[in-house]
């Protein structure tokens, strides 16, 4: 490093708290620190501390916005005062991701070209050695993702722009550290079966039941399932709508969410993830709207909210808000506190420091930094800690002292803050359970790795005064879990969706299911967010079937389901029922379900009595019921974790995990070949067949046994595709795919599913004749995720209502084409008219006039909420950029509601591979 003594700027000593000058403003400036806090003014930092993360040796590691994200990094130290320089990657890590691995090193995740354009890099910072390395390229630039270390340590990868405003990487990436439930180390894993447009740094968190769980800044929460290729399902809105650069925290369990939204707002919501149905709700509102406001967890378990504008528009500096609230989650209050002497808005970031204080810095533009200390630094003298272990185990208690344990009255574990654009993607706040003596304290860890993600975080005493002792830096360490994932959300299943009675045997494992389909979940269809889109039938069919077939090793101590489904369901393992639910007219096949769900998520315990698992093959069999015959949704998808018994070493067993079957591979590109096995096979041989069993080719002989294999996929099309996997000396163990999968040189590709973010204009105005246009200029356009409209109160995105209603509504969004298209499928939501363009050209049209499209003529026939789906030519479509433009017309003045979404699917030709010298 390189010392920052040239940047004309002092080298700080330690604060002195009682020196620092207070800045108040209103009715706190005739309070006290104890009171209110205070603030230090640092001075001016040669960047704006855009991205701010905490390191394990107690120092901020800093980079800036735009060019500066070129420029070396500052290490600040909050002892010394110290501003050093760090090195810099060969590229610009503005707009990045950024979280905390397991062994404390900084992941970071895409980068910037220009606005709205990012790259595709992934570097590690070592803060020990000060030094980047370079890991693997995710498969498209990302600009503004969120990173989120996942309970096994592994870091999962979401959203960011690729090429352009609301162009989104909807692919989420595992970045995998060789950990359980993992692959091979400084990898990339492709949830394939995740893929979504999600707004930029969602706020995501690691919930109690090990998903993570996307509170903001949409309204729509969700659950990613990120086991094998991963799982989207809903859970419910927000109460007050769309956070766009709000804060969001956890607590013990608990997420709140404050501010945001434009204009913005001073409310603030709870949902507690602890509880079996959790949902929203309003707490206290701060004083004053806040947008670009960051929010931090204070070691009394307190929230800190610093920065932000309360005035509309993006980043209002007229409406700086420069005093700090806080926010006490056991009486639900808010108190308002000192102010800080600079407008610290859109680029700004707080993060909190090992003493208590936080680091309040940057803005756009703004390079100056301060700090706040919090009135609990101004109640007495701090509880001092020693002995403190570097590595705590989950699961485990561990020792600590203290001269003051007797006095200490909440024991809590904060992750170290990753701190940008309002987003905290590192900090998580945890209540410590523990017991006194008079010098020491005997502290209970994180019950597991769920609870506290491994990597690093400081641990604080808390006196009765609410005076924290020093943060002192430990590291949560991996523990690999008793209870062991079997089944995930996405695996693939057989199924019988035909509406057809089985007789009483279908759930037996002795049935023959030969002759079913198979296909990722979740299964299901009327939701668009399927895996696996299932037939419905007219009527709608009573009961769908399901079966799966797990090989287990040793017998089973403990097992637990989760089970996502809509509307009635019931599970049987080996022919014994273990879990039912809206099911209590029956389970036979003419019978529906008792009561309505939409996307109900439940977990539960398997019951052992009668154990139903055997050593060997297990048949997992479900029926999914709807609630009546004109239901037009179906979800189905089920989980299952075991706990196995030590019943001596292990016999040799091989399983294939993917492809297993339903998968879609493409000729010529690689795909990783995976298995699990148990006891002794040093090494593997690997063959495929594309005419299921009949002959086989090999793959690769000899390999050694990792559990996973690049395969470069043949130049081949079949839908009877199997890869076998065998003890390379001969003989058994060896497994096949359960069911065939799919090679075809064309690729599906979604550059629009629905619920995506476009462009619009809806003011009644005639954007004139060149509106459907690649060169027509709409920068200007307000920009919403669909669903887009108004008067049906379930809008993503409400537009405003004219006076008379406007006769069109116009909508544009720019997608980049990697290929040469060979098939279209293009799915529309519409009310009342509608007419699609695709390069200029009609496409579709729908209750307009055959001819005559002008601006101020209405649709011709009305529509409520209308869904179609049409194959467009191909040729509609070129390599590189393309336009979509759409209109949408009201049926009269007077209408009182518009409703617009769409999706796209494309099928791509894949060039052959390229020959091999």
């Amino acid at each position: 490093m390189s010392s920052g003594a040239g940047f004309g700027a002092p080298r700080w000593g330690a604060v002195l708290l009682a020196a620092c000058v207070v800045v108040l403003a209103g009715p706190a400036s005739a309070q006290v620190p104890s009171d209110v806090g205070q603030w230090t003014h640092l001075g001016t930092w040669p960047l704006s501390a855009t991205h701010a993360n905490l390191l394990p040796n107690g120092k901020v590691f800093v980079f800036g916005e735009f060019e500066e994200g070129s420029e070396p990094p500052l290490v600040w130290d909050p002892v010394t005062g110290a501003v050093e320089t760090a090195p810099v990657p060969d590229y610009n890590i503005f707009c990045a991701g950024h979280s905390f691995l397991a062994d404390g090193r900084l992941l970071v995740t895409g980068g910037h070209v220009a606005s709205h354009v990012g790259l595709p890099h992934i570097s590690i910072y070592d803060f020990a050695t000060n030094a980047w390395s370079r890991a693997p390229d995710m498969n498209d630039n990302r600009w503004y993702p969120t990173n989120t270390t996942l309970p096994n340590g592994d870091v999962a990868i979401l959203s960011g722009e690729t090429i352009g405003s609301g162009v989104i990487n909807e692919l989420v990436q595992v970045y995998q550290t060789g950990s359980y439930d993992s692959g091979p180390a400084n990898t990339l894993r492709n949830l394939t079966t995740a893929v979504r447009d999600l707004p930029y740094y969602p706020r995501m968190f690691v919930a109690p039941n090990g998903k993570l769980f996307m509170s903001s800044p949409r309204r729509t929460s969700m659950y990613l399932d990120w086991y094998g290729t991963g799982t989207w399902f809903e859970h419910g809105r927000s109460a007050f709508g769309g956070r766009t650069y709000g804060g969001a925290v956890y607590f013990d369990g608990k997420v709140m969410m404050i501010g945001g939204g434009d204009p913005p707002t001073a409310t603030s919501e709870i949902i507690d993830l602890n509880l079996a149905k959790p949902s929203w709700r309003y707490t206290a509102s701060m004083s004053l709207p806040r947008r670009q406001n960051n929010a931090t967890m204070l070691p009394d378990g307190t929230v800190l909210v610093t920065g932000g504008s309360s005035a509309s528009g993006f980043n209002t500096a007229a409406g700086a808000v420069k005093y700090a609230e806080l926010f006490n989650p056991v009486t639900e209050k808010w108190t308002r506190l000192a102010s800080a002497r600079d407008f610290h808005g859109y680029h700004a970031t707080s993060v909190l420091l090992p003493d208590g204080r936080v680091l309040h810095a940057g803005g756009r533009g703004v390079r100056t930094a301060e700090v706040f200390s919090p009135p609990y630094l101004f109640k007495g003298a701090r509880p001092t800690v020693s002995g403190v272990p570097g590595v705590v185990e989950p699961g485990k208690p561990f020792t600590v002292s203290s001269p003051q344990a007797a006095s200490i009255q909440k024991v809590t574990l904060i992750g170290l803050s990753a701190v940008t654009h309002s987003m905290d993607q590192g900090q998580r706040f945890l209540t410590l359970s523990y017991t006194a003596s008079p010098d020491t304290l005997t502290i209970n860890a994180p019950a597991t790795n769920v609870d506290a993600p491994p990597g690093p975080y400081m641990l604080f005493l808390v006196d009765g005064n609410g005076v924290p002792s020093v943060g002192q830096v430990v590291t949560v360490a991996t523990v690999t879990p008793k209870l062991r994932r079997v089944i995930a959300f996405a695996d693939t299943w057989k199924y019988d969706d035909r509406g057809v009675d089985l007789g009483p045997d279908w759930y037996l494992p002795s049935y023959d299911d030969d002759g079913w389909r198979s296909g990722p979940g979740q299964l299901g269809y009327g939701d668009g967010d399927e895996g696996t889109l299932l037939t419905r039938t007219t009527p709608a069919q009573s009961s769908v079937f399901f079966r799966k077939r797990v090989t287990l090793d040793r017998p089973v101590a403990r097992a637990q389901l989760e089970a996502l489904f809509d509307d009635g369901m019931a599970v049987w393992i080996n022919g014994v029922r273990v879990f039912g639910r809206n099911v209590d007219d029956g389970v036979e096949f003419g019978k529906y379900a008792t009561a309505s769900v939409s996307n109900e998520y439940e977990r539960a315990d398997v019951p052992l009595s009668g154990n139903p698992f055997v050593v060997g093959e297990n048949v997992i069999a479900v029926v999914v019921k709807q609630v009546s015959d004109t239901s037009d949704d179906l979800t189905f998808a089920l989980s299952l974790d075991v706990e196995m018994t030590d019943g001596g070493p292990p016999p040799d067993t091989l399983t294939v995990l993917s492809p297993n079957g339903g998968e879609v591979l493409l000729s010529g590109s690689s795909a990783v070949l995976r298995w699990s096995t148990t006891g002794s096979v040093p090494t593997v041989d690997l063959a495929y067949t594309t005419d299921l069993g009949a002959t086989w080719t090999p793959i690769a002989s000899g390999v050694e046994n990792t559990g996973a294999y690049t395969w470069q996929v043949p130049a081949v099309s079949t839908t009877q595709g199997l890869v076998r996997v065998s003890r390379a000396d001969g003989g058994a163990p060896e497994d096949t795919s359960n069911s065939a999968f799919t090679i075809t040189a064309e690729q599906r590709v979604q550059p629009i599913p629905w619920r995506s973010t476009w462009s619009y204009e809806a003011s009644g105005l005639d954007p004139g004749p060149e509106w459907n246009t690649a060169a027509f200029d709409d920068s200007a356009w307000p920009a919403g995720a669909g669903e887009l409209g108004y008067g049906d109160g379930d809008e993503t995105t409400v537009m405003p209502r004219t006076t008379p209603s406007q006769t069109s509504v116009y909508f544009r969004k720019k997608i980049t084409v990697s290929g040469t298209v060979t098939s279209a499928t293009l799915g529309v939501r519409y009310d009342d008219g509608i007419v699609v363009f695709v390069n200029g050209t009609q496409a579709l049209a729908r209750n307009v006039h055959p001819t005559n499209l002008a601006h101020a003529r209405y649709a011709n026939a009305g529509a409520e909420n209308a869904t179609e789906s049409v194959d467009l030519p191909p040729g509609l479509f070129v390599p590189g950029e393309n336009t979509v433009a759409v209109m949408v017309k009201q049926i009269g003045g007077t209408s009182p509601d518009l409703s617009f979404d769409l999706s796209l699917e494309l099928g791509l030709s894949v060039p052959p591979a390229p020959a091999k010298r």
